[in-house]
C-alpha cells in the first residue's frame, strides 16, 4: 500500500513537472513570436534564425543610435569633442602619420608639416578624408638623409604637443 502511494506521488509530479515543462515551452514560443514580429524579416525563420536577426538588427539600432547622438551633439556644438587619434608608422627611411579627428578639431596643418621638414623629413603625399564626422589626415614622407633617418619618438612628441 505504501508502494502505491509513492508510486501515485512519483507519477503525480512528474505529471506536474511535464505540465509545467509544456506552460514553459509555450511561453517561450509566444516570445519567439513576438521577436519575430518586430525585427525587419519577410520569410518564416526558424528559432536560431530569428534569433540571429533579432541579434544583428540591435547592433544595428545601436550602432544608428550612436551616429544620431554624435550627430546631435556636433549640431549643437556641444564642448566634448572626440579625441584625436595619432598613429605613426615607419618603414626603412619612410615615415607614416595618420591623424583622426573630429570636423569641429582645430590645428594648424601648416605646423604640422613644419615639424616634419624639421624633424628631418621630405613630406611626399598629403590626403585628407571626411568620414562622417570624422576627418582623416594622412601624410606620406621620407627622410631627407636616408643614413641618419627620422626620430619617430621625438616627432610623435612634437606632433602631440600641436594636436593633442
Amino acid at each position: 500500500m505504501v508502494a502505491k502511494k509513492c508510486a501515485a506521488a512519483g507519477s503525480s509530479s512528474r505529471a506536474q513537472r511535464n505540465m509545467q515543462e509544456k506552460h514553459r515551452r509555450i511561453h517561450m514560443k509566444d516570445l519567439i513570436s513576438q521577436l519575430a514580429s518586430v525585427i525587419p524579416c519577410n520569410s518564416k525563420l526558424s528559432m536560431p534564425q530569428i534569433l540571429d536577426e533579432a541579434t544583428s538588427y540591435i547592433m544595428h539600432l545601436q550602432k544608428n543610435k550612436e551616429s544620431l547622438e554624435r550627430k546631435k551633439a556636433l549640431l549643437k556644438g556641444d564642448d566634448h569633442p572626440e579625441p584625436t587619434v595619432m598613429n605613426i608608422s615607419t618603414s626603412g627611411s619612410t615615415l607614416e602619420v595618420n591623424l583622426i579627428c573630429g570636423l569641429n578639431r582645430n590645428f594648424m596643418f601648416h605646423e604640422i608639416i613644419s615639424a616634419l621638414e624639421e624633424e628631418g623629413a621630405e613630406v611626399i603625399n598629403v590626403t585628407r578624408f571626411n568620414s562622417g564626422d570624422r576627418v582623416i589626415f594622412s601624410v606620406q614622407s621620407k627622410a631627407i638623409n636616408s643614413r641618419i633617418g627620422v626620430e619617430t619618438e621625438r616627432v610623435q612628441e612634437r606632433l602631440k604637443d600641436l594636436i593633442l
